[in-house]
């Protein structure tokens, strides 16, 4: 049924079979619901264009009154709940329901003055700024189409101007631990400084978590370099490594993703990665087994992420993206092209 109503989205059914999805939505009143969801996740998969408005940026007076005020109000107060009453009302910026949020803030505005002083100040910018609390997860979607699931008790702040000079990188600063899905540009590498080292990256997925002394990476696709003070070493996928107190630990094959971060479990992320490594990681994800049979379809690549998605919801959405039919049964998804055989 799933395929009749994907085949009934994209306008490719028959008269007969209007008729068949119109007697199955009458058949219960809730079918109407279940057909939005599936016309709202493939819509969702041929969005082509991730960027997002953030908004206006405050002035640096504005985010110091902010934190400030903060920080007085919870001292006096002693009730951490009371952050949420400042937490502005903008998609570029959320505020943690810690006292640690102010001193966030100030690592914001520094990372924004650092980047406004190193090119043109007058070129347009954009600043995003994200915190979760322990328990908490996110998902961040920066203005370059990178997108990160924020882990909990974590923090992560952007700046940079809108069109970022070939050679310059897109820098971000980093804390707690998040799963980063970063858009590929070689020209422009990705940067993320913590406490503990800097990650620089060209196009991949990987797990990185942060403190004081510690920078880890597990990365699932593409490669992965991690600098401190003194040191480099270099991560590619299906490996992971760490740098302690500065130095490089040894790299050795990466546990299962969702052993490092347990909160992942309900998230799946895919960034211009090959459907052949995307039916893996599903494969492996639903523990099922997935059968591409047109070889032409492997190097199609997918940009999208699923939470709390179903095997047939992931595969409904994917096969209408890569303009491909599927079928789901027996402990065995099957990926046929448009001009293969029938799903049997």
């Amino acid at each position: 049924m799933d395929e009749l109503l994907l085949r009934h989205l994209r306008r490719q059914t028959s008269r007969e079979e209007d008729a068949s999805v119109t007697a199955w939505l009458e058949d219960s009143p809730d079918r109407e619901r279940e057909l939005a969801e599936l016309r709202r996740l493939v819509e969702a998969g041929h969005v082509a264009d991730r960027r997002i408005d953030p908004g206006d940026a405050p002035s640096p007076e504005d985010v110091i009154w902010r934190a400030e005020a903060r920080v007085a109000r919870l001292q006096e107060r002693g009730v951490a709940r009371l952050g949420r009453r400042l937490r502005p009302r903008r998609p570029w910026l959320r505020w943690s329901d810690s006292l640690a949020a102010a001193a966030v803030v100030v690592v914001f505005l520094g990372v924004w003055q650092a980047v406004v002083r190193s090119g043109n100040s007058a070129a347009p910018s954009i600043h995003q700024f994200a915190s979760t609390d322990p328990g908490e997860t996110e998902i961040v979607r920066l203005a370059d189409g990178s997108v990160i699931r924020l882990g909990p008790d974590s923090w992560l702040a952007a700046s940079w101007r809108t069109e970022i000079p070939e050679g310059a990188a897109r820098e971000v600063a980093f804390h707690g631990e998040a799963f980063f899905a970063v858009a590929g540009d070689p020209a422009r590498p990705f940067r993320i400084a913590t406490d503990a080292g800097t990650a620089e990256v060209l196009g991949t997925r990987f797990h990185l978590a942060a403190d004081e002394e510690d920078l880890s990476v597990a990365v699932v696709e593409g490669r992965v370099a991690l600098a401190g003070p003194d040191h480099e070493v270099h991560v590619g996928a299906g490996q992971a490594t760490r740098l302690l107190r500065g130095q490089p630990q040894d790299v050795v094959a990466a546990p299962p993703i969702e052993t490092v971060a347990a909160w992942l479990d309900d998230f799946l992320i895919f960034h211009d990665t090959p459907l052949s490594v995307a039916m893996q990681e599903v494969g492996a994800r639903y523990g099922t087994d997935v059968m591409v049979d047109d070889p032409a379809l492997l190097d199609r690549t997918l940009t999208m992420w699923f939470e709390s998605k179903s095997l047939e919801e992931v595969m409904t959405v994917v096969c209408s993206v890569v303009d491909a039919r599927c079928s789901v049964g027996g402990g065995v998804v099957r990926v046929h092209g448009t001009d293969s055989g029938d799903d049997s």
